[in-house]
């Protein structure tokens, strides 16, 4: 043993002794300071002036997670396929690879001296990584002004983790390219696939091809989960997979190298045998590790969490989404809550609010314990939800943003007299989704639970199947003499959905769909909606009857033109729902309804002006007020906003004062934005989005409102500006005459 460390000892000396003049190391320093260099230089040009004081958060860690990207991405695989390489290839210019007899230490020695010694490399690029982060950070403190809730202590634990779990992730692609480094003696063929295997991650990760063990993308992952583990594990399994992996492919790469051949690598019994021990140990780690899990079910449910903050926090509602009914009242007690339920919770998206201010959409249903780990201060707000349903709330939903073939054929009117193109496509598009719909997995391989993705694929196969009702719609108008049929494949899509799932009810797409096939047998000559009523009417009493009636009830209140046409059909209908409850938010809604009705006071808004000002709606009055309700990161918004601020030029010598109401989360994004915008729009940023929203009914931005001076309704859902019937509306209301 002893004979053997020394061996070892030896032969790391020895390539130590290589490497003097080479830079080797030197590279390796550069190459992790890279990252952070570039980082620093882009924070120093952009404009970074502190606006409003944030969640707290640790300056030099936020400063190290955005540098990371870059150092994972690129900079650190490529640091390592080039020394592996330039390590490999001084032994193969000097014959010493070939001529391993001759050596005066042990083959082992000389292969994994050469090894460890690309580790270190590999560690002192990471620990520059990090000392140039952690130098630059504190030389950007004095560069920029540094937002107030920001801690500036260095976060010696978070440092130490990141180390360690950039190590670790490193080990598979390293020991990857060090075997065939060693094996290939062209320096050139080496760099090459190893590029390759990093271009491929590229290519291939935007369709979700690339497997969770493939080397070049276990780094990666550390980019997008810069805290690790959500279950307090230390490493991620993808970091647990780098380490078992390595080790099959050190063994079989050293036994290749000491036998010379692969025939001679694994020709006796005996190698056979030590290569299957490796195989079943580290194998069935491996596969052990990449098991996917689901979080077992608890045995009640329950709703509780801590948080973080100054403020004395009182009382978490939560509330069901279908008709924002409270289906719990949760007391918080020194900034903790803990609630078990009594009753059955279906599964469905949900939201807690804190106080009537603080809150976010959450999923669980029976047998769920949720944990909500939270951060309050001033009006900013942090949640992560944890428990049971892990996997659930960290679904990105992108369906609704992904490019449609189907969509464009029918928004376009293309193909509708070809109706087995767009049920081809359609019934292509769906099965994409579908199998696409259980995908996600957490950091921990976690993945949602049966019952989530069975709804999932409900309301993916809701979706296509109104896309199907529109074609049949629209060929019935244009072709009213010619049947759509959708065969076999329309038939396989409805047969996954059911008409009776109260659990979906929560969703408006599937409550359209409902309604479709319940007045799909009424050829009455009576618009859609009373159709849907009188069938919503026939239903058997109870919870589903009573959601339909209320989804219905609120949408003809929406699009009634007149207070006595609202007042007659709640009248006539709202004895139907068996729930007091729902009758009760049926009214509500009435009365909102009602009070955004022309002529009515608009409600008192507070908001702050670019220049940090506090103003309200009170202070404009004098003025007609056109009102633009608007995000950031809404694209409508975007798009009518230059139409918007035509008009704003047009009329700024009229008695109108166009103003543009933020109701973004994230001050500092619209102050960027804001700033762009026109001078002729005052930009205001709403002080309480929760009051505004509930005062104005904002379903959905961007939203148009004409006040008239005294600070009454002129019109509360105004057409948006792109239409020529606002400026109509507009010039109506000052009383301007028609334009020629």
């Amino acid at each position: 043993m002893k004979n053997n460390i020394t061996n070892f000892i030896t032969a790391l000396k020895a390539e130590n002794i290589k490497k003097r003049g080479t830079g080797f190391y030197w590279t390796s320093s550069m190459l992790g300071t890279i990252s952070p260099i570039l980082y620093f230089v882009i924070l120093t040009v952009m404009s970074t002036d502190e606006i409003k004081s944030e969640i707290p958060t640790n300056f030099y860690q936020i400063f190290i997670n955005e540098a990371v990207n870059p150092f994972v991405y690129f900079f650190f695989p490529l640091l390592i396929i080039i020394t592996v390489s330039r390590i490999s290839q001084l032994d193969h210019k000097n014959g010493g690879w070939q001529l391993m007899e001759t050596q005066p230490v042990t083959k082992f020695s000389i292969y994994f001296s050469k090894f460890c010694t690309l580790l270190l490399a590999n560690l002192i690029s990471i620990v520059s990584f990090i000392i140039v982060s952690l130098f630059l950070g504190w030389v950007l403190s004095f560069i920029i002004t540094v937002p107030k809730m920001s801690i500036m202590t260095l976060p010696f634990g978070y440092i130490f983790h990141l180390i360690l779990r950039l190590f670790l992730a490193s080990l598979l692609i390293t020991s990857l390219q060090y075997i065939i480094s060693v094996l290939i003696p062209s320096f050139i063929w080496s760099i090459v696939i190893g590029f390759f295997g990093l271009l491929l991650t590229v290519f291939l990760e935007p369709f979700n091809l690339t497997p969770v063990w493939y080397p070049y993308k276990i780094l990666n992952k550390i980019a997008t989960n810069h805290d690790g583990s959500d279950v307090g594990h230390w490493f991620t399994f993808t970091e647990y997979v780098s380490v078992t992996l390595s080790i099959v492919l050190l063994y079989i790469g050293f036994n290749w190298y000491r036998n010379k051949t692969l025939k001679l690598t694994f020709n006796t019994t005996s190698k056979i045998i030590s290569l299957s021990i490796v195989l079943l140990v580290f194998g069935g780690l491996t596969y052990w590790l990449l098991r996917l899990n689901q979080m077992p079910n608890y045995n009640k449910t329950v709703f509780c969490g801590t948080i973080d903050s100054k403020n004395k926090l009182h009382t978490i509602y939560i509330k069901d989404n279908t008709v924002q009914d409270t289906i719990a009242t949760i007391l918080i007690k020194d900034n903790a809550f803990h609630f078990t339920f009594d009753k059955k919770v279906i599964p469905d998206n949900y939201t807690f609010v804190i106080d009537g201010k603080y809150g976010e959409n959450f999923f669980f249903g029976e047998h769920d314990s949720i944990y909500i780990d939270g951060q309050i201060f001033g009006e900013k707000s942090k949640f992560k939800i944890k428990g049971t349903r892990l996997a659930e709330n960290q679904i990105e939903k992108k369906s609704n943003e992904e490019w449609s073939m189907v969509s464009f054929y029918l928004n376009e009117n293309k193909n509708l007299d070809k109706p087995d193109i767009i049920i081809d496509a359609l019934y292509k598009e769906w099965k994409e989704a579908m199998e696409a719909s259980d995908k996600f997995k957490t950091v921990d391989n976690y993945i949602p639970k049966n019952d989530f993705t069975e709804r999932d694929q409900k309301l993916i196969t809701t979706k296509y199947l109104n896309m199907w009702n529109d074609l049949v719609k629209k060929r019935a108008a244009l072709y009213p003499n010619q049947k759509t049929k959708g065969g076999a494949k329309i038939a396989e899509i409805q047969k996954n959905l059911s008409l009776t799932d109260e659990s979906l009810l929560s969703s408006k797409e599937y409550f359209a769909y409902l309604t479709s096939q319940l007045i799909t047998k009424n050829h009455d000559d009576i618009d859609d909606d009373t159709k849907s009523i009188l069938a919503i009417s026939q239903m058997k009493s109870g919870s589903f009857k009573d959601k339909m009636l209320y989804w219905q009830i609120s949408k003809i209140i929406e699009e009634a033109s007149t207070a006595k046409e609202r007042n007659d059909f709640v009248a006539k209908y709202i004895t139907q729902c068996s729930n007091p409850n729902y009758q009760r938010k049926i009214n509500y809604v009435n009365k909102l309804a009602e009070s955004l009705g022309k002529g009515n006071p608009a409600p008192i808004f507070e908001a702050v002006t670019i220049a940090g000002k506090p103003t309200t709606l009170a202070n404009l009055k004098g003025k007609f007020v056109m009102l633009d309700v608007w995000a950031t990161w809404c694209g409508p918004c975007r798009e009518q906003s230059p139409y918007f601020e035509k008009f704003a030029i047009k009329y700024k010598k009229e008695k109108v004062q166009f103003a543009a109401l933020s109701t973004d989360e994230n001050f500092q994004k619209w102050y960027i934005a804001a700033k762009t915008k026109s001078k002729s729009v005052l930009q205001l940023h709403a002080l309480d989005l929760a009051k505004f929203s509930k005062d104005y009914n904002l379903a959905s931005i961007p939203r148009f409102i004409l006040i008239d001076p005294n600070g009454n309704f002129i019109n509360a859902k105004m057409p948006n500006p792109s239409d020529p019937a606002f400026e109509m509306i507009l010039r109506k209301a000052m009383q301007l005459p028609d334009e020629e």
